[in-house]
């Protein structure tokens, strides 16, 4: 009885480890113990990671990158605007590119000169007569623009803010110009042609705009007149030497004297 009881025992056991043996390398099969595994998955997602942030980081390129060489911005704000009648569509060529010390506020800043041109017609030219209607005043009369000076700033991967001060029409411009998306919005305004009386102090509340014994039709900012052009559009950039604004689209370049 002691030598059958023994003999049971054994059998007993090896089975048993027999069984746990099976166990554990089913469960490395199915990954229910991946300690391996897990280091080598972790392993391949950081170098993947690792990779696609180089690759990023190579595919951002500076303003001057972009616009630079002889490169030509024609930003195109026709389709919200009126289609192909309409004239909102400009030239920018920057002429010039002065890195500046950043200042702590995302990433690098550019200050330079750009010279835009506004679409007059090249084929034919046609006079600039002031009593015809809108949008004559775009597209008649001689090459139209102006030199301005310039700063863009780095807010994202080949995405600036850029703006200026137009001296001569009076105009302050900011754009906001995304080279991924070749997708550029702007606000636009003008001087304002309404009468200010003397006694308006912005930083006085009872003299300010809503004051009607001061301006007794309103503020004129509230209205829609009030010269304030928040556009979005598209880009394109080309070659000055393609001569894409001239030949193709047939308009006039304007040059600084």
């Amino acid at each position: 009885m002691q030598i059958t009881t023994r003999s049971t025992m054994n059998v007993t056991w090896q089975r048993l480890g027999v069984a746990f043996s099976t166990a554990i390398a089913i469960a490395s099969t199915i990954a229910l113990v991946p300690t391996q595994a897990l280091a080598q998955t972790t392993e391949t997602s950081t170098a993947e990671h690792s990779r696609r942030d180089q690759g990023h980081a190579q595919s951002c390129k500076s303003f001057k990158a972009w616009m630079g060489g002889g490169k030509i911005n024609i930003v195109d704000f026709t389709a919200l605007t009126g289609g192909e009648s309409s004239p909102f569509r400009f030239r920018l060529k920057y002429d010039s590119f002065e890195p500046v010390a950043a200042d702590g506020f995302f990433g690098r800043i550019t200050k330079g000169q750009l010279t835009f041109s506004y679409p007059r017609q090249n084929n034919p030219e046609l006079p600039y007569v002031k009593t015809d209607p809108y949008p004559a005043m775009y597209f008649h009369g001689p090459a139209f623009g102006e030199q301005v000076d310039y700063q863009a700033r780095e807010i994202g991967c080949n995405l600036f803010e850029v703006h200026w001060k137009e001296t001569h029409k009076g105009d302050t411009v900011t754009h906001v110009q995304d080279f991924n998306r070749q997708q550029v919005c702007t606000n636009i305004t003008n001087i304002n042609r309404a009468p200010i009386p003397a006694e308006f102090d912005p930083f006085d509340i009872n003299v300010q705009m809503n004051n009607t014994a001061l301006f007794p039709d309103g503020s004129p900012v509230a209205k829609d007149s009030f010269a304030w052009f928040p556009l979005c559009g598209t880009m394109s950039q080309s070659l000055g030497s393609d001569a894409v604004w001239e030949n193709k689209l047939h308009y006039l370049v304007y040059v600084a004297p």
